[in-house]
């Protein structure tokens, strides 16, 4: 390892098997092997083998099962590994949180299992003296380059790490909910330190990247060292940095700098217009900094979003009143877009309700459907698909909900509700087929197409002039030529790949998890589709309930191995027999490409916990 390159270290905590003789022996193989396939997957030729036990070539008379009752149960997944909050020893960083490296790279965890249960049989030495050892670290960080595609927030993102406010519904407070979500606190020279070796590994040419950490949620411009930080990785990599940013930190000074550093995006979480609220509801010393800083950006060049988190606050009646203050403020300062976080919030945040989920949202997206209308703005909830779960009886469909000022979309007349028939000649029949095809001509060299709407019961075609916008329009930050739409939607052709899933499987009684919010289009994909027609295949569409975050959390995407184990007991116990099959979308494991939670938990585990074949439809994540 070069000597600039920062130490990954990780802290072993070797533990006593319990038993003795050959047993402490078979009890290494069992643990090594289990952890091994929480990794891979075994093959017989083409064909995919599930495995859940083993013989030793020595004695084939006795089957080790690899997965007792109480872990299936979802119990101890081991030792509880150290979370060190301060350096390991003089000079040395601290011990990296080895449940955080497992949910990216779980290689690491396996290192560190296979260690811990060696350590119990076996004294190291040198030179034949005994050496005592509670860590390890990477030798050769060349080994640990991961294929990426080189979002530059994979650097920026780890300075996130301290927050210069102090938000009333930050998600991050209450008790931690999982060990993998815990951050250790550290020096920020230790930060940047991390943070350059993760840049020198950094390669967009060759698309390559140091393996991801979970890293924090923060406040990025909070970092003293944030601005060397982005101009070290500007030299890198030309592509646009989305920064997501309280506002606190948006001073006149710091603007400036930001200027340089363009193509950037900023993502305002201003909240409220109003100094006295957003002190309230953020904590914020300084309040009139973030509100200033919306002409100060305009001024610099620089396209931000305006974020809300509409937080009932005193009353829900303030709240609506300010959030049109607030939207209206955006609209002044040309913010790119406004976007409505619907509020949320775990158990470990709070036992008792702090809000009533179902009749606030659907106060929120009234209000937002009017402001909407009184700006003629693009104004997206998030998530969108509640709203189209709420008002929209056709899902799926490619309609506009605003266009950017000073965007090709705007200036050729896209108006909202207008929904996308053709792009270029190509026929769109839903809305992430319209996305596709619009990004495809956000990226390329073409100077003009030409658009086919239905508009007011009638098609009219406008042609846009990609060449022609101005601010807050960017074609090196926007997505879709200037249009904005209610989320990603549903593509058509996962039903396709659940019918390949269905016959590999041979399977009749389909069990599919679905998310409350997404079933509605799930079901309206699957009635219009001919994919199933003359099959004898039912597919039963259950929800499973967010138990492991609790609160008035309901979003799939947050859903946990847990979650989908009850859910699948709960039926089968209900229903009197297992399914075949049991189908769930890939979201919830999409952190990583191993398949995990936000626990660091394998999606492997559902299946050997139900007794029941499970398969992941790859989709992606919906909540954006």
């Amino acid at each position: 390892m070069s000597s600039r390159d920062y130490i990954f270290r990780y802290r072993l905590n070797p533990a006593d098997a319990g038993c003795d003789g050959s047993d402490r022996l078979t009890e290494m193989v069992k643990k090594q092997l289990r952890h091994l396939l929480e990794l891979i997957v075994p093959c017989a030729g083409e064909q995919e083998v599930k495995i859940d036990g083993f013989k030793l070539l020595n004695n084939r008379e006795v089957i080790y099962e690899l997965f007792d009752e109480f872990e299936r149960a979802g119990g101890s997944r081991g030792a509880e590994p150290g979370r060190e909050k301060t350096a390991g020893g003089e000079g040395l960083p601290a011990f990296q949180n080895i449940d955080n490296a497992a949910i990216y790279e779980p290689r690491i965890n396996l290192i560190k299992n296979q260690i811990e249960t060696v350590l119990p049989l076996v004294d190291l030495e040198k030179d034949g003296a005994l050496v005592e050892v509670d860590g390890f670290r990477l030798k050769n960080l060349g080994d640990w380059t991961v294929p990426s595609s080189c979002d530059p927030a994979e650097i920026f993102e780890y300075a996130a790490t301290r927050c210069n406010c102090d938000c009333v519904f930050c998600y991050l407070k209450g008790k931690t909910p999982s060990p993998g979500l815990d951050f250790p606190r550290r020096a920020a020279a230790e930060e940047l330190a991390e943070i350059n070796t993760r840049l020198k590994y950094f390669s967009p040419q060759g698309k390559k990247s140091l393996f991801a950490g979970l890293g924090s949620s923060c406040e990025v411009l909070a970092h003293p060292h944030i601005l060397k930080i982005l101009a070290g990785l500007r030299v890198k990599t030309g592509k646009p940095f989305r920064l997501i940013s309280n506002g606190a930190a948006l001073t006149p000074e710091m603007i400036g700098a930001l200027a340089g550093l363009r193509p950037l995006y900023l993502d305002v979480s201003l909240n409220s217009s109003s100094p006295s609220r957003r002190r309230k509801l953020m904590r914020d010393r300084n309040p009139e900094t973030a509100i200033n800083a919306l002409p100060l950006l305009k001024s610099a060049g620089i396209p931000y979003s305006v974020v809300i988190v509409p937080w009932p606050l005193d009353s829900a009646d303030e709240m609506l009143a300010d959030l049109e203050h607030t939207v209206a403020y955006a609209v002044e300062h040309d913010a790119h877009l406004v976007q409505i976080s619907l509020p949320g919030y775990t158990r470990y945040f709070s036992q008792d309700e702090v809000f009533e989920r179902e009749s606030l949202w659907k106060a929120l997206v009234c209000r937002a459907q009017e402001l909407r209308n009184k700006y003629d703005y693009p104004i997206v909830v998030m998530p969108g698909i509640f709203e189209e779960y709420l008002s929209r009886p056709v899902k799926n469909v490619p309609e506009v909900i605003g266009a950017i000022k000073n965007s090709p979309a705007r200036l050729a007349g896209i108006k909202q509700g207008d929904i996308i028939k053709s792009i270029g000649g190509f026929a769109v029949r839903n809305r992430p087929q319209a996305r596709e095809i619009l990004s495809l001509f956000q990226q390329g060299e073409m100077k003009g197409v030409a658009i086919t709407v239905r508009r007011d019961g009638k098609d009219e075609c406008v042609t846009l002039d990609l060449e022609r916008s101005d601010y807050p329009y960017s074609r090196a930050t926007d997505t879709h030529l200037g249009m904005v739409f209610m989320g990603t939607g549903l593509r058509a052709g996962y039903l396709e790949r659940l019918k390949e899933i269905v016959l590999a499987h041979r399977a009749g009684d389909v069990l599919f998890l679905s998310s409350a919010l997404v079933r509605p289009t799930f079901e309206q994909l699957l009635k219009d589709s001919f994919m199933f027609a003359g099959r004898q295949v039912k597919i039963n569409i259950v929800v499973p309930e967010n138990k492991f975050f609790g609160g008035n959390i309901f979003m799939g995407d947050l859903l946990q191995v847990e979650d989908f184990i009850d859910c699948i007991k709960i039926y089968i116990e209900k229903e009197g027999k297992k399914p075949d099959l049991v189908v769930i979308p890939s979201s919830p494991f999409n952190l990583s490409g191993w398949g995990r939670d936000l626990s660091g938990r394998c999606y492997l585990d559902i299946e050997r916990a139900a007794g029941v074949p499970v398969e992941l439809l790859e989709c992606r994540t919906i909540y954006d």
